[in-house]
Formats: C-alpha cells, structure tokens, sequence
C-alpha cells in the first residue's frame, strides 16, 4: 500500500489539517500518517490559539515515522517555525522523497494568518525540496514577490515561483480570492496550473453563491492532488479529477454544527 506522510497542524474540528489529509487519502485507498507541527484550539468559526510543536519532539516524530515506514510522497502544510522547516527538509532530502506537495498554509480562506509572523524565508527549506506547491492568490504574492490581480499576473507569480526554486516541477495557484477589475469579487474561480513543461492551464468555474464560509477546502484540494500523484497519476488529470471533487463538495455543502454562532460550513462534511 501506498504511504503518504502528513506534515501539518491539529485542526480539533478535523475539517482541516493532518484529520483532513487522512480522510481524504483512506477514502483514496492510501495509507496515511502524520506528523504534527502545532496543535491549534479552533472550531469552524474561530481560531483560539495555536501552539507550534517543540523542535525537539518534532523531530522524533519524523524520526519514528521515517525508521519504520517506507513513505512515497510528503504533504505539507502549516509549519510552526523555520527550524521545523530545516528539520523536515533534511529528512526529505535524507529518504529521497519524489513526491512533495506544499500547501504553503500562510492565508486561510477566511483572512486569518496562521503563518509565523509571514515571514516567508521561514518556509524556504520546504520551497527547495517541493515538486508540486498549491498557493492561494496571497500566499503566490508572498512566495513570489507579485501583486496579483489578473490572470497575466497570476502567470508571472507562477513562473516566478518555478525560476525561484527549481525542484518545483507543478505550480497551481488558487484562485478563489481574485478581484476583478471593478474591484469587487468575480462570478468565476480562476485556477492556474503551470506544469512540468511550462504550459499553462486556466480552470474556470462558476462561484457557488454562499452567505456562509466554508472551512478546509484547501486543506481538501491539496491533499486530493496528493494523494492521486501518489498512486501515480499525472498532475493534470490530479488536477482535473480534484476540481471535480471539492466543487461536488461545496454543491452539496451542510452546515455542521447547528449552533455554529456563523453557520459556517464544514468542507469535510460530506467526505
């Protein structure tokens, strides 16, 4: 059986984090593990605290996980320090991981920064090992330096992120935050795909109108791609068969808990 290894933050409501990634990649067929980075207090409508993981016990985790597994991809997402950075960065070096996807879990859908002071140098250890990386539009104008607010621009961010760090093969920029030139939010979801042989792809959807939020989609998304490159499918069908999905998904959102003072929406709901 397949392995992937989790890297990311405790979510207690388990619509988001390393509790999304493993549902998704069970209900793939594929054997999840997980390695925590910080423990978060948070339900679906507000973040209480966040607790980055000691160094020290981080980097036994890694070490239990990798001397008794034989792990084919790692997923990455919240990290809690740039030293957690350098310390998994030497382990994919060490096992000769092929498969990193990095979902640079700066910017939550709904605005909150869960980043360590957004610093992005922090993350740069990670960005020198990922091949395959799933920003949203703020977190592509972090890694990339570019202001973002059309598709040319979109398409700068993503070759910038790709001449930056060369390991990098598959960069999919998010699109749900996109302005349009009347500088309201757009009736369409533009994502960007540029792949392994600097071809770009424009996915195209129509928003789902929702007065609520919808808590782990990119937790979602980026664990779907995962999981399916894992098994060996290529970034493009990955891709395709994850648009699908996630929009499926919030079609055929619930709303959970009932008592949720913002009715906001878990993704995993219907997972």
């Amino acid at each position: 059986m397949k392995k992937i290894l989790s890297v990311a933050g405790y979510d207690g409501s388990s619509a988001a984090g390393i509790t999304s990634d493993v549902k998704i990649f069970s209900k793939l067929g594929i054997m999840g593990l997980s390695a925590i980075t910080v423990l978060t207090a948070q339900n679906p409508d507000d973040v209480y605290k966040i607790m980055p993981i000691p160094e020290d016990f981080f980097d036994y985790e890694l070490k239990a996980i990798f001397d008794y597994f034989k792990i084919d991809s790692v997923k990455i997402g919240l990290i809690g320090s740039e030293r957690q950075s350098v310390i998994l960065a030497d382990y994919i070096i060490k096992y000769n991981i092929k498969n990193v996807i990095l979902d640079p879990v700066l910017i939550s859908t709904s605005g909150i920064r869960l980043g360590n002071n957004i610093d992005i140098n922090f993350l740069k250890p990670l960005l020198n090992t990922a091949t395959a990386i799933t920003p949203n539009i703020s977190e592509a104008e972090l890694i990339s330096g570019y202001r973002i607010e059309d598709i040319n621009s979109m398409k700068e961010a993503a070759i910038t992120i790709k001449k930056k760090y060369n390991k990098i093969k598959n960069v999919i920029i998010k699109g749900s935050h996109l302005i349009n030139t009347a500088n309201t939010v757009s009736d369409e979801i533009t994502d960007l795909f540029l792949n392994d042989n600097n071809e770009f792809i424009i996915y195209k959807k129509k928003r789902i109108s929702l007065d609520k939020q919808i808590h782990g989609t990119g937790c979602t998304f980026s664990a779907m791609i995962a999981a399916l490159l894992t098994k060996g499918i290529n970034c493009k069908r990955a891709l395709d068969e994850t648009e699908i999905f996630v929009g499926k998904i919030i079609e055929n959102y619930k709303i959970i808990p009932d008592n949720s003072k913002n009715k906001k929406i878990y993704i995993t709901a219907n997972i």
